[in-house]
């Protein structure tokens, strides 16, 4: 590995456990499948705006040397590195497929995000020792 891969690459991250989600079809990778086969227009618009959000909080874990375009629309530069959160892994461009083009994601990936989403939002209402309107009261 070269030293300009290595201080790209996040050393912290087990890369082995993680499932990838949001790869699609490629000259390197021809069996994925193309991401207008999973578009769902009635996709409820709060879930998917949670998907994400959630997909655009990711912790960087690599960067390419170039950009991935959208498979879908114009769109040249539609990320370069590989976000995750610990249990799935991701292209960083895949919030845009999910926003844009309301392509769905595995039912169990959705599960994850909604289920860690609901996690983090109680988490962070806990660790707030103030009713939201005193605090609301003292930013003023």
């Amino acid at each position: 590995m070269s030293e300009r891969f290595a201080m790209c690459f996040r050393h912290d991250v087990d890369m082995t456990n993680l499932v990838r989600v949001g790869y699609w079809r490629s000259a390197l990778e021809p069996d994925l499948p193309h991401p207008s086969s999973y578009v769902d227009l009635a996709w409820n618009e709060e879930e998917c705006n949670v998907v994400v959000d959630y997909l655009r909080g990711g912790l960087p874990v690599l960067h390419m040397l170039g950009f991935s375009p959208c498979r879908m629309c114009d769109l040249a530069q539609n990320g370069s590195a590989e976000l995750t959160d610990g249990a799935y892994l991701w292209p960083e461009g895949l919030a845009h497929y999910v926003e844009r083009h309301r392509v769905r994601l595995p039912g169990e990936f959705e599960r994850h995000v909604l289920q860690r989403w609901e996690t983090l939002e109680a988490a962070a209402v806990a660790s707030r020792q103030v009713a939201p309107s005193d605090w609301l009261r003292m930013t003023q």
